[in-house]
């Protein structure tokens, strides 16, 4: 009997320590994702239990799951107490732009998720914690990276402390060299696989004759669309994305409809200058969404323009001489040469009536 006390008494002893390893205390954790924009999103994930050694309430229930009527009974406490202990922030200290937060219950843990607008933040941002600091030296939070689209950067998620307190979210500023090809790979990107952009451009081009002409058509446009281009991207001027886009589509629906009573496109210039503004919006809202770095916006937005231009250059050298091609072999020696060449128009005027339901 005295033999199987003292083995109990062995197995007590021997659980304590597996016990206050099986949870260390004071350890939380941050899922930080960058999205576009600048935009970090912070989720903060923090046990129950600790909460409870630092406010002195009865947080949790059976099994430390989190009382969702307690956590709603202390949650403006608790927030105030994470967020007062937490920042995202560049090397200067200047912090980003808070936009919101929402606590919720999670099993055996707090969850926090914040949100902050870092476009006006420029250089690199980190992320600081001193969460459970004050209440012990060996308080750690592990943290989690995920950029746009991309994987953590870490494979072992890095731990904070007291003696590193803080990581770099974002990394440091891209090179010249950096965003200039990041760029001009986006507005080459967007213009070769926008089919209304195309479609408008070959349309414009479907009677060209001559090669001044068509400079003409291609400068208007250029001049248009990077007037817009620049005064939306900096939120000068916007338009509503609906309207932006049913103005696209019928921008296509009207120049395929004058190719059927109009073939020469000398004077057609005036009529792309004010449609390459209507366009012009529609490349900002792609670059918006590609997300602009403040600390290069000059550079961004020249290089994206830069690309596009790249692309639409491209289009017509491969578009003109096809249509040079057809109209020398083809449509010259054919009786019923204005039909031969009416017939793509069918097709642009088809697709830009899609577009503009579409836009609906």
């Amino acid at each position: 009997m005295k033999m199987l006390w003292r083995c109990a008494v062995w197995m007590l002893f021997l659980a304590l320590p597996l016990d206050a390893m099986a949870h260390q205390v004071f350890l939380s954790s941050a899922r930080i994702t960058e999205n576009p924009g600048r935009q970090i999103s912070v989720e903060l994930s923090v046990e129950g239990t600790d909460l409870e050694k630092v406010f002195e309430v009865p947080l949790t229930i059976r099994g430390g799951i989190v009382n969702p009527h307690e956590l709603a009974k202390h949650q403006t406490k608790i927030v105030d107490y994470l967020m007062a202990r937490m920042a995202v922030a560049n090397s200067a200290g200047d912090s980003c732009h808070f936009m919101s937060k929402k606590a919720q219950e999670s099993y055996n843990a707090v969850l926090l998720v914040t949100k902050w607008d870092c476009q006006k933040t420029a250089g690199e941002l980190f992320y600081q914690t001193s969460l459970f600091f004050d209440e012990s030296a060996t308080a750690g939070q592990l943290v989690f990276i995920k950029g746009q689209g991309k994987d953590s950067k870490n494979k072992t998620p890095p731990l904070l402390n007291t003696t590193t307190p803080k990581i770099s979210i974002t990394g440091p500023p891209p090179t010249f060299i950096e965003t200039t090809k990041r760029f001009i790979a986006a507005g080459l990107e967007h213009i070769f696989i926008g089919f209304d952009h195309i479609a408008f451009l070959v349309a414009l081009l479907l009677w060209a004759r001559r090669l001044w002409s068509v400079i003409k058509i291609i400068t208007a446009f250029t001049v248009a669309h990077t007037i817009t281009l620049t005064l939306a991207t900096l939120d000068i001027v916007a338009l509503p994305s609906v309207f932006v886009e049913a103005a696209i589509a019928a921008s296509i629906i009207y120049v395929a409809a004058e190719n059927f009573y109009r073939r020469d496109i000398e004077k057609r210039w005036p009529i792309t200058f004010l449609f390459g503004l209507v366009h012009g919006f529609g490349f900002a809202s792609v670059l918006k969404d590609f997300g602009l770095p403040d600390n290069a916006l000059v550079t961004a937005l020249a290089m994206f323009n830069v690309g596009v231009e790249i692309g639409q250059i491209a289009i017509v050298g491969i578009a003109l001489p096809i249509i040079l091609t057809v109209d020398h072999l083809i449509v010259r020696n054919a009786p019923n040469a204005p039909n031969i060449r009416r017939n793509p128009i069918f097709i642009y005027f088809a697709s830009g009536g899609i577009l503009l339901l579409g836009a609906d």
